[in-house]
């Protein structure tokens, strides 16, 4: 509705995300990566039809990996449960939730059309990397104990190289690991 609402005037950002990309295998992908074809999962039909009725109007589109602040975010919710029946080994990209917003403002200020573009730190870790992260940082309550599962799907490793070259970005956190104030 809002595409329609659009006058042309300006900039018309659509903030998706990166589960559009069919990449379940720890694989990279990028801003030219395939999508999961349309039919294959509601999830990423609604997005991608979103997406194509903004591109056509002239908007654009920004994938957005997995979004945290330290009270938001998959850390947060693992930490909450203590042991998750998951597997450890999941890979997730993921982005500061100023650096999302920090890029949308960059990339409507380009006035760019029909773009598609991705949000991410470029520092993506499994979720057993993640939590130890957490757990080590001594900024939270509580302790994470792990992950048992074995099962289900690997993630991917999103890449906004691309993204980062041709909007002269760069986010304030470059990795979860630095957000935390830890070291590699």
């Amino acid at each position: 509705v809002a595409a329609s609402n659009w006058s042309g005037e300006g900039s018309f950002l659509f903030t998706s995300s990166t589960a559009v990309y069919d990449c379940n295998d720890n694989g990279f992908c990028g801003e030219d990566s395939p999508c999961v074809p349309i039919g294959m999962s509601p999830r990423t039909d609604v997005l991608l039809k979103a997406e194509n009725v903004v591109l056509e109007a002239g908007g654009c589109a920004l994938r957005l990996a997995g979004l945290y602040k330290k009270d938001q975010g998959p850390h947060v919710f693992w930490l909450s449960k203590g042991t998750v029946d998951a597997r450890p080994d999941l890979i997730i990209s993921m982005i500061h939730y100023e650096d999302a917003a920090s890029l949308g403002i960059a990339i409507m200020k380009r006035r760019l059309r029909g773009r598609v573009f991705v949000g991410c730190d470029n520092q993506p870790l499994s979720r057993q990397e993640i939590m130890d992260r957490v757990n080590r940082s001594g900024k939270f309550d509580g302790k994470f104990e792990g992950f048992t599962g074995t099962d289900g799907p690997l993630g991917k490793r999103m890449d906004n190289s691309k993204t980062r070259a041709e909007i002269g970005w760069e986010p304030k956190y470059p990795s979860f690991t630095e957000f935390l104030g830890l070291s590699n």
